[in-house]
């Protein structure tokens, strides 16, 4: 394993930790908190391989099984993972893995944003549905309106993740292209 991989898993695991306990924007009206826990989910498919992006975020998940507080509302424990936001918790390594496995090619904005809509949005939302829909047996169509306060910040989520991990790749490339030169 490189010394890149070595610091970039453990990097975007404890990225996700602080974006999920330290960084969430609370709506007392409907009484949930937004997370970055979707951008930096999408941030990692964008940036790692696939199977980097994957162990980063399982990592995550892992550690919050072990009952360290790191997901939402400072819990931990299978309890929060088998509870009503567990759907969310177990899609996030999978979308990370989809997000950078179908993230290859010319890395464009455009693409960029589908790819981390199609498979991170969409995939998180449809496995969190399904979850709760068995969890707490509501209707369909109660879960999907109560989802609908998620989706302009994912949308805000998905827009800067695909900006920023643009700019990376734009930095990495000049570096890269400097260390050339100077070897040259």
């Amino acid at each position: 394993m490189t010394v890149r991989r070595l610091t970039t898993i453990p990097l975007f695991t404890a990225l996700m930790i602080v974006f999920t306990i330290v960084f969430y924007i609370p709506v007392p009206i409907l009484n949930i908190n937004v997370t970055l826990q979707t951008f930096v989910v999408i941030l990692a498919g964008l940036l790692l391989r696939p199977i980097d992006a994957f162990i980063s975020i399982l990592l995550y998940v892992l550690i919050g099984a072990l009952g360290f507080p790191v997901f939402t509302g400072y819990r931990g424990g299978l309890e929060a993972i088998f509870g009503p936001t567990g759907g969310f918790i177990l899609s996030f390594p999978i979308a990370a893995y989809l997000i950078s496995l179908f993230h290859f090619g010319k890395h464009t904005f455009s693409k960029n944003l589908i790819i981390s809509t199609i498979f991170g949005i969409i995939l998180i939302y449809f496995i969190a549905i399904m979850w709760l829909d068995y969890y707490t047996n509501r209707s369909l169509g109660k879960i999907l309106y109560g989802m609908l306060i998620y989706i302009p910040f994912d949308i805000v989520k998905v827009v800067l993740a695909s900006i920023i991990s643009l700019r990376i790749e734009s930095v990495q490339m000049s570096m890269t292209e400097t260390s050339i030169n100077r070897a040259i």
